[in-house]
């Protein structure tokens, strides 16, 4: 009988490279399970509660009081840090256990039945495995809409094709192998064999591929977040929590990197640790001796697998172990690199020595209802007036009182009628002649197309004589000239009409060339009836994302900007390079409560919510003082504005007590009122299109939490569709309520039964009674007098909530002039505008 002799030199080597591996092993293991102890036992370790607000505290440097330093809003970053790798890590190895189990479920199926099923479920992962991954990814949660759980469901529908795929492989491969068949004419049933002779067997690489996948998936939900549609507000969140920090990357840098820094230890972490276990249960490296015991009969077939996975992960090793720092720089440098988006310009060239004025804004654009030049439809008028190719018959000087524009001058010949004369050297870009008769048909137009000026206007007649109109009103309107003011009344040649694209022929200083949702690219007016235009061409251009926006002016990419984040006021102002202007403006930031939500029709409800709010807060911390508390519908510059009213203050005892009148107590001591077995929550409705409104949001959401309100916060650039579906409670916007210059516009719009932004249904009767007194009212202090009467109604019912009104700043490069805010928010891009 002979003898095997033993390989001793293999033996040593195997013996030499299993110690280190193992240490190795441990290690990574006892770091790994350091990572889970933190987030399980989170809430019990952290320092400060990470969901409290300070904002006497707010962004605070890294110091012994707070190591990695606060965020805007006076939280401590360690704690939400700490706190975000229970969302981060947990949604992670949830969504793993997810695409891992059904994967791998359906793949063994699929490999041990084939046939036509097999072959029709892998056309379908076919279908997933041929978008890219993170596209598809997107696609989905934007469709499921924010949340975390949203992100791990959209990440599960495209990862589970990968564990399918390898499961049904390795079937394939051993199913044939005799143990198997000999459990199959051992009549065991279908559930045995697959669970007692297969998925033992395929156990390893299964393993090996959800280790490593682990980072990557705390990658991608992080990722997710980042983009806004993982982890809503307030929810620490590693992704989320770089999200918000990155309008504060070039001042307060340690809000975004703190969150990054955890992001890349964890995977680095799980991606060394999957290494490791992948280079334990690799069989060949132990001379055919492996720490996981396996079947004789496949033994061969796993160390050819292994051979295969370890030939392919080596060449990705030293990627997956950069992965992490490549998704957290990645994330940084696009802060830096975004605005290098280019513009589309097809087709219009610039001739040598042309003055071009970039101009990037966040208030342009189909989220603010002004897409396009029309402005007979929806808001686009706005944009018409802004950038200079539409005029009214007024305009708004700088004490927003009215003054004739295209008008010459006019004549109040009774209180429904009124002549007004028109200049006689005005031409539309079209070169018709602007007289009378095309005057009468752009308003004719107007009042038949338009959604609010119908009932602004009331319209009986409007009749044209040459280089007149006269116009007849069905009732008293003594707001008239203020409303054809308005952007709507905008003068255009009906005679073009409206281009495909949403282009008309106005009278301003600039003719649109190209008009898209993002971008309209103006040239001079050569003929323009008000002098000559000093630059050539101007671009203006939607650039919704602040960061990126800063970051465009910084690079010269644009020339002068609205709408930066707050955070970024400080590295332009003070800079010889740059200069400001700013004014202070009627657009406030406001609530209006749904009436058709049961807990809201309690008015102790509604006023406890505005007593939770901080608004001053809010005003001098969050917008660092761009701006000044609310307290009804008008700023202080207005006769009727803010100190002609009263309403609720900030008190959270106060607050309290309203609520435990209403019958809301909590008594399950979870920290929420409620009543009746449910917790009183609130489904806050606002977009991101306004920096301001997702601030105020949060802010909201921690202050009613100190009342034990549960805010549920829904930052959407869908608004509109979660408004025409009644799924909300309380909607916050930004409007500009007194953008004629007197009071009846915001009441109009807003608060009557037959307004058109009355969103929430509110009625009261007696404020019906006093609009109607105020549409007869033609003396300017008595319509003051009702203006104050009508919000202190608004007030008393807490019907809208005011939280803050606007000071509107334009920043730009000091070379440009003839570019000044305006109080009325319009006339951005006039005749006056010059690159020095």
């Amino acid at each position: 009988m002979g003898f095997v002799k033993k390989d001793r030199t293999k033996q040593y080597r195997t013996k030499k490279y299993r110690g280190p591996v193992k240490l190795k092993l441990i290690i990574l293991i006892c770091l790994a399970l350091t990572l889970l102890l933190v987030a399980l036992f989170a809430h019990k370790i952290v320092p400060y509660d990470p969901y409290a607000q300070n904002l006497s505290n707010a962004l605070q440097a890294p110091g012994k009081e707070h190591i990695f330093g606060t965020d805007r809003y006076g939280r401590d970053i360690l704690s939400r840090v700490i706190m975000g790798s229970r969302a981060t890590i947990f949604s992670s190895l949830l969504l793993l256990g997810m695409i891992s189990i059904s994967g791998s479920l359906v793949g063994v199926i699929c490999g041990y039945l084939g046939g036509k099923f097999d072959s029709f479920i892998m056309r379908i992962s076919d279908i997933f495995l041929a978008f890219p991954g993170m596209v598809f990814a997107i696609a989905v949660a934007g469709v499921l809409g924010g949340g975390i759980m949203n992100a791990v469901i959209a990440l599960a529908v495209i990862s589970w094709p990968k564990y399918a795929r390898l499961a049904r492989g390795q079937v394939l491969t051993i199913k044939n192998m005799p143990y198997v068949q000999a459990a199959i004419l051992s009549n065991s049933s279908f559930g045995k064999i697959i669970f007692k002779q297969i998925l033992p067997n395929i156990f390893a690489p299964i393993l090996i591929t959800a280790t490593l996948d682990l980072g990557t998936m705390i990658m991608e939900l992080a990722g997710l977040s980042f983009l806004g549609l993982g982890a809503m507000p307030p929810m620490a969140e590693w992704g989320s929590m770089m999200s918000n920090g990155r309008s504060m990357i070039q001042t307060s840098p340690w809000v975004i990197f703190a969150p990054g820094f955890a992001i890349f230890v964890s995977v680095t972490i799980f991606n060394l640790l999957g290494d490791t276990i992948r280079d334990v249960l690799d069989p060949q490296n132990y001379n055919g001796t492996s720490d996981i015991s396996f079947y004789s009969a496949t033994m061969g077939k796993a160390s050819t697998i292994f051979k295969y996975m370890k030939e392919r992960d080596n060449k990705m090793k030293i990627i997956k172990r950069i992965m992490p720092l490549l998704l957290v720089a990645i994330m940084i440098v696009t802060l830096f690199t975004g605005c290098g988006q280019s513009s589309n310009n097809e087709g219009i060239s610039e001739k040598p020595q042309e003055k071009v004025f970039n101009y990037g804004t966040t208030a342009y654009g189909p989220e603010m209802g002004n897409s396009g030049l029309n402005p007979h439809f929806d808001y686009s008028g706005w944009s018409s007036v802004r950038y200079g190719v539409g005029e009214t018959l007024f305009k708004f000087n700088e004490s927003m009182e009215i003054e004739p524009w295209l008008a010459t001058d006019y004549e109040q010949i009774d209180e429904y009628t009124v002549k007004i004369n028109l200049r006689d050297d005005v031409n539309f870009s079209s070169s018709r002649k602007m007289d009378g008769q095309a005057v009468k048909e752009c308003l004719d137009n107007l009042i038949a197309v338009h959604d609010r000026a119908p009932g602004d206007l009331k319209i009986k007649e409007i009749t044209a004589d040459g280089q007149s109109i006269t116009i007849v009103s069905e009732e008293k309107v003594p707001a008239l000239l203020n409303y054809l003011s308005d952007p709507y009344g905008a003068i255009i040649d009906m005679e073009y009409g409206v281009t495909e694209d949403r282009n008309v022929a106005g009278t301003g200083p600039y003719i649109a060339e190209k008009v898209s949702d993002t971008e309209i690219n103006l040239v001079k007016n050569e003929n323009y009836w008000g002098g000559e235009v000093k630059v050539d061409r101007v671009n203006v251009k939607t650039i919704t994302d602040g960061d990126t926006l800063t970051m465009a002016l910084q690079s010269g990419e644009i020339d002068a900007t609205q709408g930066l984040p707050y955070a970024s006021y400080s590295l332009f102002e003070d800079n010889n390079d740059y200069k400001i202007s700013s004014t202070n403006t009627s657009r406030a930031f406001f609530a209006q409560l749904n009436f058709d939500t049961p807990a809201l029709q309690d008015l102790n409800v509604r006023k406890a919510i505005a007593m939770g709010i901080d608004k001053e807060g809010f005003t001098e911390v969050l917008l660092n003082g761009n701006g000044s508390p609310a307290v009804g519908v008008f700023p202080s510059n207005f006769k009727f504005g803010n100190e002609a009213v009263k309403g609720p203050t900030y008190d959270v005892d106060a607050a309290k007590k309203r609520l435990e009148e209403a019958g809301w107590k909590d008594t399950n001591n979870d920290g929420f009122v409620d009543k009746d077995g449910k917790n009183l929550t609130i489904r806050w409705l606002t977009y991101p299109g306004r920096q301001e409104l997702p601030l105020l949001a949060e802010s909201v959401q921690a202050t009613l939490k100190e009342i034990g309100i549960d805010v549920k916060v829904n930052s959407t650039e869908n608004h509109r569709d979660f408004l025409e579906s009644g799924n909300w409670d309380i909607y916050a916007s930004a409007f500009v309520t007194a953008p004629t210059g007197d009071p009846e516009y915001f009441f109009t719009t807003h608060s009557l039964k037959s307004s058109a932004k009355n969103r929430g249904g509110y009625y009261n009767e007696e404020l019906e009674k006093q609009a109607g007194e105020l549409r007869n009212e033609f003396n300017k202090d008595k319509r003051s007098d009702l203006a104050v009467q009508m919000q202190q109604i608004i007030l008393d019912d807490v019907s809208f909530i005011f939280a803050s009104h606007l000071q509107m700043s334009f920043v730009m490069k000091s070379n440009i002039t003839g570019f000044e805010a305006h109080p009325s928010d319009y006339y951005e891009i006039t005749a006056n505008l010059e690159i020095q």
